[in-house]
């Protein structure tokens, strides 16, 4: 996203474009809990993401300088995804987003928030 755009959109927003993408806080999620994955780790631990959807949101988290993609040249050759600090830096975003949805949405408070729609 460039400057101009992000300096007119409210901070909230221009958040919203980059991890509110379906998959996108889910990829963070499981890189923040290892130091690195490989594609088809990735693909396994969220279970039901399409590949090319899963190659287009790592390819966007790259450009927005959240995950860091690392090419490692062993035989076979693969791909390493990681988080780079930006990408680390939402680790207490999905901690909070995490205990908000675990107390209003889920288990036994899931009738009260969808009532309330």
């Amino acid at each position: 996203m460039s400057q101009a755009i992000s300096q007119e959109l409210c901070p909230v927003e221009a958040a919203a474009r980059i991890i509110g993408r379906k998959w996108t806080l889910q990829i963070v999620h499981h890189l923040l809990d290892c130091r690195c994955k490989r594609f088809c780790e990735l693909q396994e631990a969220l279970g039901g993401v399409n590949p090319s959807t899963l190659s287009s949101r790592l390819k966007m988290l790259e450009e927005e300088g959240l995950v860091q993609r690392t090419q490692i040249s062993t035989v076979p050759l693969h791909v390493e995804y990681s988080l780079t600090e930006k990408g680390r830096e939402l680790e207490p975003v999905l901690r909070s987003l995490s205990q908000w949805s675990s107390r209003w949405l889920c288990a036994g408070h899931k009738g009260r928030a969808t009532e309330s729609r």
